[in-house]
Parts: structure tokens; sequence; C-alpha cells
């Protein structure tokens, strides 16, 4: 390994103390020193100058810098590194139990467990304001009992028609047709009696025995009593053919009538019934109990993402029907959430090993697999359209009792092991705005020289175009910047990041 060489100097001229010793005003000035090797010499710098900056322009060099510092260097090798993917995410539990609010329509939250709480199996969690509900189940309730009256009316006159119709078929027609079958017998036998005492009468007129008149009273008499037994007759087939017909038609009606209203009023009070126990239970669902022992987890996802509109989760805020509240998560399946860039997401297979560093603990780190990578990119969000990023799963082969979900974690995933590349530890590197460049020992010192990077896993970096095997790269190139460089550097990256936001 080469070492840092010292920065030449021009040999300074030695000091001639008769220079400036006194001497006799009237002694001659002593003779100006020769100026032409020294602009010669400034003339060849000035050469020596450009003709760097050129090859630098062509050769990515920057001109030498020799220096005194002395940095640690690493030989330049062909290695077989391991390719590797970083991603953020975060924390959840593979199984959750959800608390879904089951109230229709809109209800504030008057009440709601702190998040991050541990609760026990029963516990109360949440609790939406019902007054409108109970408003609507007391006049409900109103309903309900006006249609109760109104079907023991509408029963009441149904067994009227009943009893109607009951009573005409088994009582008044029975009895109007006895009548009927009387008066028509009574005047079968009156027309008997009157036709023997007109034959009589008329016999013993033709003998002289009684007078003209008794033979035409009792032919009178006759006639009246077949005009009776006509009657008698035709009444009969009125209340047979007309009267018992009609008034059975109208009674039935009237019993069909009183059935259907009676139906109809059933299933009023049956609706309103139900509209009552719906209150009741809507009412009831206003207080949601934890399912399980576990840790309260407010639902805030959808509404930490950029552009959403849905409400934090806190007391006084709206709760939509179906809303998952509270998720209580299964500590024994805790798992990262993570977010593959498009251009990486392809280069991922279900099942690639994983380390996850959890940024809530220092030094922990756990070991994983990919679960699962989801076929569609999540919801694009207003502050960041061109940007496309898919969900991948990472199970943990272990699990400790500090994690929590939310916890935010960086995710190295090994996809496969590379082919022998020219690589460099990563902190040999100095990436500033879009350029990367190292410091590669040489003759005259370190020597500034960019680079084109490839992948790496975060202790070895490829390059891809710059460096050969075999040279020499400082590990501390930080310590051979001069303060210039670094100032223009980080001026650099200070105008990068505001242009950015």
């Amino acid at each position: 390994m080469a070492t840092a060489t010292q920065t030449t100097e021009e040999p300074r001229p030695t000091f001639d103390p008769s220079v400036i010793a006194p001497s006799n005003m009237d002694d001659p000035p002593p003779p100006a020193p020769r100026r032409r090797s020294g602009l010669r010499r400034l003339v060849w710098l000035t050469l020596i100058a450009a003709a760097g900056a050129a090859v630098a322009a062509k050769t990515g060099y920057l001109p030498i810098r020799r220096t005194l510092v002395k940095t640690p260097m690493q030989r330049v090798s062909r290695l077989q590194i391991p390719v590797t993917f970083n991603a953020r995410g975060s924390l959840e539990s593979g199984r959750n139990r959800e608390v879904v609010n089951r109230v229709e329509g809109q209800n504030r939250i008057i009440f709601l467990a702190n998040d991050g709480s541990t609760v026990k199996k029963g516990d109360l969690l949440i609790e939406l304001d019902s007054s409108s509900l109970r408003d609507k189940l007391t006049t409900e309730r109103i309903t309900v009992q006006t249609a109760a009256a109104e079907l023991q009316s509408a029963v009441k006159t149904r067994e009227v028609a009943e009893f109607s119709l009951n009573e005409y078929e088994g009582g008044t027609y029975p009895s109007t047709k006895l009548d009927a079958d009387i008066a028509l017998k009574l005047a079968k036998t009156n027309l008997v009696q009157a036709a023997q005492r007109y034959d009589w009468s008329t016999s013993m007129y033709q003998k002289g025995l009684v007078a003209r008149s008794q033979s035409v009273a009792d032919r009178d008499s006759k006639a009246n009593c077949e005009i009776t037994l006509d009657r008698s007759q035709g009444k009969i087939a009125v209340l047979e053919n007309y009267t018992k017909r009609k008034k059975i038609i109208e009674l039935t009606a009237a019993v069909a009538k009183a059935r259907s209203d009676e139906l109809s009023k059933a299933a009023k009070l049956a609706l309103e019934e139900t509209k009552k126990k719906k209150y009741e239970t809507l009412i009831e669902r206003c207080k949601m109990f934890a399912p399980v022992d576990g840790l309260v987890v407010h639902n805030n996802e959808a509404s930490m993402r950029p552009g959403s509109q849905q409400e934090l989760l806190q007391e006084g805020a709206m709760a939509r029907e179906n809303q998952v509240l509270i998720k209580i998560p299964d500590p024994g399946s805790m798992r990262v959430n993570a977010k593959l860039d498009e251009s990486i997401v392809s280069r991922i297979p279900a099942g690639s090993k994983a380390r996850i560093r959890i940024d809530a603990l220092p030094g922990s780190g756990l070991d994983g697999k990919v679960t699962a990578v989801q076929q569609m990119a999540d919801p694009i969000t207003r502050e960041t359209p061109e940007i496309r990023l898919y969900t991948a799963l990472i199970g943990l082969d272990g699990q400790n009792p500090s994690l929590r979900p939310g916890m935010t974690a960086q995710v190295e995933i090994f996809v496969r092991e590379s082919e022998p590349v020219v690589a460099v530890p990563s902190e040999a590197v100095l990436e500033i705005g879009n350029e990367a460049f190292v410091y590669v020992d040489s003759d005259q010192g370190p020597l500034r020289r960019g680079i084109r990077l490839g992948g790496g896993n975060g202790r070895l970096i490829e390059v891809v175009e710059g460096l050969a095997e075999g040279e020499s790269v400082s590990l501390a190139p930080m310590r051979l910047m001069t303060d210039d460089e670094k100032r223009r550097a980080f001026s650099t990256v200070a105008t990068s990041a505001h242009d950015w936001h």
C-alpha cells in the first residue's frame, strides 16, 4: 500500500545579512535580482496545470493532490458478493382480530380505548353516540303498539265476518228455508181444502141446495189459495237461487277482506317489530368490546396516507358502517409490510431470505423470508403520482416480545450470489448528488476518480466502471478532501435537497 508523499516546496534563499546591513549613502545600490528564471518557471507551471486539467476532463481524474494525511487503503479485487435489495416497511401482525363498526350510517365516537393500551377480553373498546338511535327506538315502540292494536281490531273484524257467514249458513238460511217450506205446505193444504169446498158448493148449487153466492165465494177462495201457493213456491225458488247465493257471497267476501286486512296488519306489526329489534341491536352495537386479550391498535393506516380524506380515529371523529376501527394483533405472528420499487419487484421472488433491523430496537437483527409479493401496485398518491410501489410481506423466523405493530423496519432482501465483480467496501465510496468517486492510490499520492456503481449489499459495492483489479482505494476518503472540496460537495447536496423538496 502506497503512502502519501509530502508536498515539495521551492528552496528558500539563504539569509544574507549584508543585504539589510547599514552602508554608506554614497555606495552604489546593489544590482536588481534576475527574474527571467522565475518567469520561465511560472509559464511551465501554467502549462502543466492546463495539461492536467485537459487530462482530467478526458479521463475523469482530478489533478494530483499531495497531502500529508495518511488513510487506510484497500486493494481492489474481484469478489463474489451477494445481491441484495434494501426496502423500508413497518411491522404488522399476520393475524389480527378486527373490531368492525356494524352500526349503519355515520356515528360519532364518544369513547375510544387508548392506542397501544392492553385490554382483556370483554373490555370496552369503543362507544358510539346512540342518542339518535334511541329516539328512533322510542318512536318505533309507539308505532309497534299502534300496529298491535290495529291487528287486534282486524282479528275481531275477521272473527265477526266468519261468524256471520257461519250464522247464515247454519242458522238464518235454514230457518228461512223452513218457514218457506211450511208456508208452501200450508198453501197446498189450503188449496186442497178450498178446491174441495168449491167442488161441493158447485154440486150443491146445481142441485139447488145452496145459493149461487156460496159457490162463487168458494171459487174465489180456491183462487186465493192457488195464488198463495204460487207465492210460496216463488219465495222458495228466490231463496234457493238468489238470496242464499248472494248472502253467502257477501259474507264470504267480508270474511276474505277481514282476513286480508288481518294479514296486512300482522305484516305491518312484524315489520315494525323488526325495526324495533334492529334499533335495539344497533344500540347494543354502539358499544364494542374486546374479543380477546391483547394490544389495542387504532386502524389509522388509510388516514395517514398522503391525500387521504379519511378522518383520524379519535374521540369526536365520525365512524362509518363496516369501517375497521381497531385491530388486536396476534403477537406471535408478526411480519414486515415492506414497499418495493417497481424497478426491483420482479427480481424478488417469494421465499427470498431477508434480514430485518427494527429502528426502535437498535442492534436488533431478525431473520425472515419473503412470503408474498403483491401482483398489483399500491394506490397512487397525489403527492407522488409517478412512483409505483408494491407490497411485499416478510415473515419473521423468530418472534421478539418487544415487537409492536407500526414499528418501522429496514429490510435487506437476499436474492442471489453474483458473478465475481470488481467491488470495494462501501466506506471507500463518496456519493454527492448523482456522482460517485473514490480516492485511488498512485505514485503522486491519492487521486480522486469518478466511478459508476452497480449493485451492492450495504457492505460491498460493485464498481462497473472506473476501477481496475489490483488498484488501491482509500477507506477514509473524507479525510482526503480539502475544506474547499467539502464546502462544494455539501453545497451540492444542500442544493439537490432543496430542489427535491
